[in-house]
C-alpha cells in the first residue's frame, strides 16, 4: 500500500488525484480553489494548524474534503452543489364519509 501511496504533501498528492479522474472542463474553478487550499494546507501543516495571526486554522482542511468530494476524489458519491430539494408533499388519503361516522363514533364512545 505505501508504494501506492507514497508520503507526498497534499498539493503532490491531489495533483496525482486529478490526473488519474476523469474531469472537464467545468470542474476548473473548483479544481483551481482544491489547488490553493492544499497548498495552504501544506504550508499550515508545519506550523500545527495556526495561521499567520496565531489562530487555529480548523475550517482549510474540511474544505479541501468537500471540494474533493465534489470533484469525485473521495469514496463517497460527489456532493450535489446547491440547496437540497425540498421533498414533495405526499398525498392525502381521502377519507369517505362513512370513515368519518366511524371515527367520530368511536370518538363519542371513548370521551362522550
Amino acid at each position: 500500500m505505501s508504494a501506492k501511496f507514497p508520503s507526498r504533501n497534499v498539493a503532490e498528492a491531489l495533483e496525482r488525484s486529478l490526473k488519474n479522474a476523469d474531469l472537464k472542463a467545468v470542474n476548473s474553478a473548483v479544481v483551481a480553489a482544491a489547488r490553493v487550499l492544499a497548498e495552504r494546507i501544506d504550508y499550515l501543516t508545519f506550523s500545527g494548524f495556526v495561521d499567520e495571526n496565531g489562530k487555529l486554522d480548523n475550517v482549510s482542511l474540511p474544505t479541501f474534503l468537500k471540494y474533493c468530494q465534489s470533484l469525485g476524489l473521495t469514496l463517497d458519491a460527489p456532493a450535489k452543489v446547491g440547496r437540497p430539494s425540498k421533498p414533495k408533499p405526499e398525498p392525502k388519503a381521502e377519507e369517505s364519509k362513512s370513515d368519518k361516522v366511524i371515527a367520530m363514533d368511536d370518538f363519542m364512545k371513548r370521551f362522550g
